[in-house]
């Protein structure tokens, strides 16, 4: 099978991670597979695209104007036939809609899409426009991918028949870089005995500010307690103001955006994820595949990942003190939720586990198509 997946790159965050993931086991286990990635006039080549290419993977990349980004279809369409994919797969809102509005005569042979999250957006925004037009779009899409059951709730999928959509979780194993961790790091963690890690976009939505808040009880208990965040985004400056605000200065770091982690976590104690909105975050994944124990709020598809606190603990959304006290727990006792949460990775998250669905899917829908 020959599968082409479509993305506009802005980084190597979740989503990327996801498809690195599922073309590395697609070729694992015999299908070609190509990356086509979008960009404009002007751009380097982009990072997500220099992965794939160091692992192996058929980069096209193609760079285009503003205006001959509402012919992005035609692109891909010439791509696809030229050489004769059996798959084409989006990887974002802009290509669902480009696709959706493609006339019958011109669409592919079979389109799929993964909606790899969701989030609320204000009224007549963009955001909220676009969101609009993608619900309407994967309609008309051969078959959409959720990451996690309870996005079966989303209203945008709510509007589709069951046999259109299906849930493939998220699986990691496959992408494993290593790489040394930075000397400011070591620094900061010289000589701490607690040491607390989360990872994200600095969003709203990521609720880093109620781990902060959770932070002074903490101390209290060990004054050499620090927390680690590694992300960046637009809720950095309202950050640091909370921090400054409870003189945590000290015992924060805002650390930034790193492109793989998984030399960092055998560096701290306990992974938290305060979330408001969660998919089946890849972060999670990752700390429970290096043994370190979870901290998770009780949204998306974590307490599934977690076995409902078999492999973690899972507390309220927006609750500094019930993170307070999980992560006091966590600290003392997480033997059995350690283990249950690796063997769970590898027999249930694992990259070949989740590409192989992938695959089952394509056939099934290409066989629909044909009868």
């Amino acid at each position: 099978m020959k599968i082409l997946h479509v993305i506009e790159s802005g980084g190597f965050y979740g989503a990327e991670r996801v498809l690195i993931e599922l073309m590395i086991g697609s070729k694992a286990l015999g299908h070609e597979v190509s990356l086509l990635s979008f960009g404009y006039k002007g751009q380097e080549e982009k990072e997500f695209e220099v992965i794939c290419r160091q692992f192996g993977i058929e980069v096209k990349s193609i760079r285009i104007t503003k205006l001959q980004s509402f012919c992005i279809s035609r692109f891909v369409k010439e791509i696809a036939d030229e050489n004769d994919f059996d798959v084409v797969h989006s990887h974002g809102y802009k290509f669902n809609i480009l696709f959706g509005l493609m006339l019958k005569r011109n669409r592919f042979k079979c389109v799929c899409s993964t909606v790899h999250g969701y989030v609320s957006a204000p009224k007549f925004s963009k955001m909220a426009l676009y969101q609009y037009l993608d619900k309407h779009s994967l309609k008309r899409l051969n078959k959409i991918f959720l990451v996690s059951q309870q996005m079966t709730h989303l209203p945008c999928i709510k509007a589709l028949k069951l046999s259109h959509y299906s849930v493939i979780e998220n699986g990691i194993g496959g992408y494993m870089p290593t790489c040394a961790i930075e000397e400011r790091l070591e620094t900061f963690l010289h000589n701490k005995t607690t040491r607390l890690m989360a990872v994200g976009r600095l969003a709203v939505e990521k609720s880093f500010d109620t781990l902060i808040c959770a932070l002074p009880k903490l101390i209290e208990n060990d004054p050499n307690t620090v927390l680690v965040i590694f992300g960046s985004g637009s809720e950095e400056h309202r950050l640091r103001e909370t921090i400054k605000r409870l003189n945590l200065d000290e015992h924060v770091l805002l650390f930034g955006f790193v492109e793989s982690l998984s030399s960092y976590f055998n560096y701290f104690d306990v992974f938290v994820m305060p979330s408001l909105t969660e998919g089946t975050p890849i972060a999670l994944l990752e700390a429970m595949l290096a043994r370190v124990p979870c901290v998770v709020t009780n949204v998306g598809g974590m307490p599934h990942m977690l076995a409902q606190g078999k492999g973690g603990w899972i507390v309220p959304p927006k609750d500094p003190f019930a993170l307070q006290v999980a992560i006091s727990e966590s600290l003392i006792q997480s033997y059995s939720q350690i283990k249950f949460s690796y063997d769970r990775v590898m027999h249930e998250f694992h990259y070949l586990h989740m590409s192989q669905q992938y695959l089952n899917e394509y056939k099934n829908v290409i066989t629909s198509l044909s009868t």
